[in-house]
């Protein structure tokens, strides 16, 4: 069925519906209905919070996510062309890694029953296929290392009580570790020629890994009595540096400085993180300044980051005018005179750091805990970070978001439903407002092993288990990010008139043009709002194909597929698709209602 419809405003554009629209909604325009918020796009004049191209920023901070957990990446190739992914995350990865009893690299071999074997050199298999995944993907790496002791060093103890002798030994490990993955991603000759980027990450929120015993709610309340710690060694103890004779484990509540550091205690820097995020980024440095790297590896980019802090000490500390374990990771790294070392005669922890990481999950605009609002905002936590990257001389230092989602909440439907891409539509244009330079989505897909996924996980596939066989279901943020992905050229202008529930994201090229309209508020309540869209300055005239792409509680939603009779497919569905002409630089839209969700107009010249 074709209809047509035309307008009688100053250079509008004539519309010719081919398909998937409404025909009566055509006679609804900006121009005949006042009352209808009209979003304007000037697409002569180009918008940069970043400093820089604003939408290749915007894609950069999604465009990561943590390795798949059940034994392969091959279902998830569609998806890393659809949302244009550039890093895989691989957590964890290295657990297995280890040296032998000659002190080569290579992998701890480990039985079926879960016994540690002996010590194979050459490689380190979890680690290896998954570097191998993110070559043969197109993609770079992103390691985050050392979570845990690995096996030939438990014999010692916590890295604390360590002889010079066995921090040698422990340097070496990661000396070697760090060869090998550079050795193995930037080799020219493999798949794709190898990654571009290895960045290496230590430890995973170690402010608040292990933030209570093992047994703490064994009983209510809790007995200390019954407090006890994880081993040492892999998927074992998080704070595997730390000595835990030092402190009073069975002291709770924590009565003084004697008791043992609990989630976000600052004692975990210069006795957790900070002593192993130096070995590294030492070696780092040392590799990547040596002769031959650069030769050997032209245009390729070793880099350490950190410390990937959960951002929970922002709400801990803030409020009481102390500074953050964020602010103080900063000031041991790269102040020379914020810790003497003895040993050395020089600062203790003072290392190269290339990008400061950090993560962030829910309530972006008025903070994601009630009890401290103002501090825990993101806008609050990136400009208490830039302050103090500018007091230590470093203002330009990126910011790398290297894990967010819209909730850790895994009992609600923010992440698998409207909700969530509203979410993170509204949340990605916050963080180009801020500065944020790359980032990267918690996870690939919710799945670990054969088993169905966690559907509440911020992942963007869902993992399902049907008459026996894996099947994988985008879920919503992950088609918001394919909108994203389909813009091209820069930002332009976009004017949403206030006040509006509605926000937009507007990007043209010489021959295509595309807006992302959004509908968002905190609390998530269904609100529809009705608006037309105005382009303006379009540098080319003539017949345009136009598509809309939707959003909402009804479409290409998984909680809808999931839980309406008719399941309503979850992947991105196109909901209108006409022809249209721009004329003097001019195309109006018609008018359309969204409710909570994401809509995305896009017209490309014929």
């Amino acid at each position: 069925m074709v209809l047509s419809a035309s307008r009688t405003r100053l250079g509008a554009a004539l519309l010719v519906v081919t398909c998937f629209s409404n025909p009566a909604s055509f006679a609804q325009t900006a121009a005949s209905t006042p009352s209808v918020a009209t979003i304007a796009v000037d697409a002569a004049t180009i918008v940069s919070d970043s400093g820089g191209d604003d939408l290749a920023t915007l894609k950069n901070i999604f465009q990561g996510a943590n390795a798949p957990q059940d034994g392969t990446i091959a279902p998830m190739r569609q998806l890393i062309a659809d949302v244009g992914l550039r890093r895989l995350r691989l957590l964890q990865a290295d657990t297995l890694c280890d040296l032998d009893s000659n002190g080569r690299f290579g992998e701890r071999q480990l039985d079926p029953s879960g016994q540690f074997g002996p010590v194979i050199a050459g490689g380190c298999g979890p680690l290896d296929t998954q570097i191998d995944w993110a070559i043969s993907s197109g993609l770079s790496v992103h390691i985050a290392a050392a979570s845990f002791m690995p096996v030939s060093f438990v014999q010692s103890g916590p890295a604390e009580t360590w002889s010079m002798t066995e921090l040698d030994r422990y340097r070496s490990y990661v000396d070697q570790l760090v060869r090998h993955v550079v050795q193995r991603a930037f080799d020219p000759t493999a798949v794709n020629g190898g990654a571009q980027r290895v960045v290496f990450e230590c430890s995973n929120e170690l402010d608040i890994a292990e933030p209570e015993p093992v047994n703490f709610q064994a009983v209510t309340p809790p007995d200390p009595a019954q407090f006890a710690l994880l081993p040492l060694g892999p998927w074992g103890r998080f704070l595997w540096w730390i000595d835990p004779s030092t402190y009073k484990l069975q002291e709770w509540p924590v009565v003084d400085d004697q008791a043992y550091p609990y989630s976000t205690d600052p004692r975990r820097l210069a006795r957790g993180l900070l002593p192993i995020q130096k070995i590294f980024a030492d070696r780092i440095e040392a590799i990547r300044s040596e002769a031959g790297f650069s030769s050997a590896y032209p245009g390729r980019m070793l880099e350490i980051a950190g410390p990937a802090f959960s951002s929970v000490s922002f709400y801990h500390y803030s409020p009481s005018g102390l500074p953050t374990l964020e602010e103080r990771f900063l000031e041991q790294s790269l102040d020379p005179t914020a810790s003497f070392d003895p040993v050395t005669g020089g600062a203790r922890f003072q290392a190269p750091l290339d990008r400061f990481s950090f993560h962030f999950y829910g309530d972006f605009q008025n903070g994601w805990i009630p009890q401290a609002p103002s501090y825990t905002t993101l806008a609050y936590l990136v400009q208490t970070i830039r302050a103090k990257l500018a007091k230590l001389n470093r203002p330009s230092m990126p910011l790398f978001l290297s894990e967010w989602g819209p909730s850790v909440d895994t009992s609600s439907d923010v992440n698998y439903s409207h909700k969530g891409a509203a979410w993170a539509a509204a949340f990605l244009k916050e963080a180009v407002r801020l500065g944020i330079a790359d980032g990267s989505y918690l996870m690939l897909h919710d799945g670990i092993g054969y088993d169905p996924g966690l559907i509440g996980m911020p992942s963007l596939m869902h993992k399902m288990i049907i008459d026996g066989a894996a099947s994988y279901q985008p879920k919503p943020v992950a088609n918001v990010l394919r909108m994203f992905a389909m813009m091209s050229g820069q930002r332009r202008a976009a004017t949403v008139p206030a006040p509006s529930a509605l926000d937009a994201f507007a990007a043209s090229d010489g021959v295509s043009a595309g807006i992302v309209v959004f509908n968002y508020n905190s609390t998530f309540i269904d609100a529809p709002q009705t608006f037309s869209v105005e382009f303006d300055n379009v540098p080319f005239d003539g017949a345009v194909n136009v598509r809309r792409y939707l959003v909402d509680a009804n479409t290409s939603n998984l909680a809808a597929y999931l839980l309406q009779p008719t399941r309503p497919d979850p992947t991105l569905q196109v909901v209108e698709e006409f022809t249209a002409t721009v004329q003097d630089g001019r195309l109006i839209l018609p008018v359309r209602t969204l409710g909570l969700g994401v809509t995305f107009w896009q017209f490309t010249a014929r």
